[in-house]
Parts: C-alpha cells; structure tokens; sequence
C-alpha cells in the first residue's frame, strides 16, 4: 500500500469513526419502518407490515408498533411506513425477534457506515482519476458525507438508500470491468431494495450489454420468487397498491427534490391554487404536473444517452449513471433529498473532466445550497417553505448541468 493510499485509508477510518459515534444510540425513523415491519412478520401479523389505511404514506403507525417501541424506552417514536418489498421483511424477520430496536439500528448505522467506505473506493475504480490523488478525492468524498445535508442525513435517518446506493455503484464498477453477470445481480439486489433503480437497467441497454440486462432479469426473477417462497403471495399485491396511491399524489416536504413539488409550488406562486400550510402533506397530483414530469424523464433519458453515446468508456458509465440517478430523483414522487448521496459520492469525478477551476466553482455550487448549516437555518419551512425547495431541487438540478457540462465538453474537446 503506498502512502497516499495509507492516508487516504485513514481518512476514511477518521470519519466512519466520527460519523458512528455521532450517530450511536439515537432513534431511526427511516430504521423503523424495516424493523418494525420485520417484527411484525416474525411475530405472525403480516397485516401490519403494509399497514393498510386511508393515506397511503403519511399514515399513523400501528398501535402495535408504538406499543413495542414505548416498550423498549422510546417515549414518543416516530416512524415510517414500510415501502419495500416483502421479501426483506421475511428475512429480516429472525433477527428482529430476537434482538431490540436500537441494537438493530447501530448495527445498521455501521454497515451504513462500512457501505459508504465501500462507495468511495469504488467510486475511485470507477472513475481512475489522474487529475486528483487518492487523499484530495478521500478528502472531499468524506467532506461531502459529512458537511452535506443529504450526507449527513442517511446516517442521522439511518437510510437503508445507502447500501442501495453501494449496490448501484458496485454494479456500474462490475460493468467497466466487463464483469457483466455480477453487474446484473449488484443492480438486482439495488432495485429489490427500492424499486426505482430498474430504470438503471437502461444503461444496459444504452450500452448494448445484453449479457448484464439478462443476468439483471434473471437475478430480479430469483429474488421476486424468493420473495414469494419466504413472505407468500398475499403483502405483493398491497405493496403494489400502496406505490400506486403514492404515484397518484404529491409530497410537499422541504426534503424532496421532486420537479413535481417544483411545478406544484409554481402553480401556487403563479395562480394561489394549492395548500402549502401544512407540511409535509400529500395532494393529489394534478394531469399536466404527472405528465410534465414524465415528459421530463423521456426527454432527459433520450437526451443523456443521445449525448453521451461518443464518450471514453469510464467517463460515458460516470455521465450516464450519475445522470440518469438524477433524472430519476427528480421525476420520483418520493425524491428524498438524502438519495443525492449517490450523486455526491461520484460528484469528486467532475475534477477529472472538467478544468480544476471550473470543477471547484460545481463543487462549491452544489455543495453549498446543500449543506448542514444551509439546511438547519433554512430547513424550518419558513412561510411557505419555498427556499428549501429552491435550494434542493436547484442544487440538483445544478448537478445534472454540470453532468451535461462535461459530456459536452468531452463530446467536444
């Protein structure tokens, strides 16, 4: 190992360390939705793991849970409703009968922590940079993760979006270095976690893998039969019935980067139609936002392969991928803005196909509307809580610019 390499281990050491101790022992409201869905399979009430009721996110958590968690000493537990797929909360199930909440959840938050670990060395792999060191790129990775409001957030939520994340890098590497069968399964296991990495699968196709897209399809078939075999027929049925009541509304949250939050606070801006009063709240989503924001993911996906078709190889995966999650997030319902972890994980790379100048001012341009400190001051929904959602979604859109910046610029040298 050379020395930089030592150092840039270290630094990593430094901040796992520091973002674990930060975050030992607290409650995880993300955390919950999983444990407690898993519980409730073990002890033989299936019925709650979806939790069946009016609205279909913002909803009241079972009695049940509350009772288990008020059991175990948390005084006023908030949760989440479990939106993944059954087969999690089968095999998660033995272990949470047989170990509590918090202990679930520390262990979570250092695999957490050992994923992203993982992610910025595989970020490294993916890129090969020569235009920064291993310890600038350790520095400003872990800077990132920590000094960032999306960074810092997946830990303090105990978001499960971090290894999904890892999952979705690990396969992007796999795919540079023609290992195109552990591409597939890596993506796999990402979109059996959250449904949304599917659409990653079009890289595949983008770039004429069928042997990863058969292998993607293939691991997806196993993984859905398992989840069949282990949790039976009846949860997927509800699950699919929940993604679509959620699909049919909006989220107003100062946390999401949906354009369709963006287009429903222009309605308001423009017209006075809407209900900002409460947040977060779900409305319904009228036509013209759903079809505008699916008209964006067309137009964006054609545009991003359309512009990258003539790129290097590690530099068309690194547009691509960090493209395309993008666009994703932005046309999600649920586009929480601690999904940019991903973005920002491979945000380092524009260092390397940008000039240095420019990179910095990208950098500093995204990483400052989505800081820490930004984001506590400005977090609270003030009035009508436009500004978080200026800085979020215009953070990443501003991201997604300079990911166009680059192609262009390489497409074009």
């Amino acid at each position: 190992m050379t020395r930089d390499a030592l150092i840039a281990a270290l630094i990593a050491g430094v901040w796992a360390v520091a973002i674990v101790m930060l975050n030992w022992g607290s409650w995880k409201i993300d955390l919950s939705a999983i444990y407690y869905a898993a519980r409730s399979f073990g002890e033989g009430l299936p019925a709650l793991v979806y939790d069946a009721g009016p609205r279909p996110f913002l909803t009241d958590p079972p009695v049940e849970w509350i009772n288990w968690a008020q059991g175990e000493g948390f005084s006023a537990p908030q949760f989440t409703p479990y939106l993944y797929p059954p087969l999690w909360a089968a095999a998660l199930a033995p272990a949470a009968t047989s170990v509590g909440a918090q202990v679930f959840f520390d262990i979570s938050l250092v695999l957490n922590a050992a994923a992203t670990v993982w992610m910025v060395w595989l970020a490294w792999r993916l890129m090969r940079p020569i235009q920064i060191g291993p310890v600038g790129w350790a520095l400003l990775s872990f800077a990132l993760m920590i000094a960032t409001a999306p960074g810092y957030m997946a830990f303090w939520f105990g978001q499960p979006q971090v290894i999904v994340s890892a999952f979705i890098l690990a396969s992007f590497v796999a795919l540079v270095e023609k290992r195109d069968i552990l591409a597939g399964g890596f993506l796999a296991l990402a979109a059996m976690a959250k449904i949304s990495p599917v659409l990653l699968a079009l890289i595949f196709i983008m770039e004429k893998r069928w042997t990863a897209l058969a292998s993607f399809a293939v691991f997806m078939a196993v993984l859905f039969l398992a989840s069949i075999g282990t949790a039976g027929w009846a949860l997927h049925p509800e699950l699919v019935a929940k993604l679509a009541a959620i699909e049919a509304q909006i989220l107003i949250s100062p946390l999401n980067v949906s354009l369709e939050q963006a287009f429903y606070y222009a309605r308001y801006m423009l017209t006075g139609e809407g209900d900002l009063t409460v947040r977060p709240h779900m409305v319904p989503e009228t036509a013209w936002i759903a079809w505008l924001t699916r008209g964006f993911l067309i137009a964006a996906t054609a545009a991003l392969w359309w512009g990258t078709r003539n790129l290097a190889l590690r530099l068309r995966l690194w547009t691509r991928l960090m493209g395309l999650v993008l666009i994703t997030l932005l046309a999600n319902p649920l586009g929480w803005v601690h999904y940019l972890i991903l973005p920002l994980i491979l945000l380092p790379g524009l260092i390397e196909v940008l000039p240095r100048r420019v990179a910095i001012l990208g950098i500093a341009l995204i990483a400052l509307p989505l800081s820490l400190p930004v984001f506590i001051y400005f977090g609270d929904t003030r009035g009508i809580g436009l500004l978080p959602v200026l800085l979020n979604t215009g953070a990443t859109l501003v991201m997604l610019g300079f990911v166009v910046l680059a192609a262009r610029r390489e497409a074009n040298p």
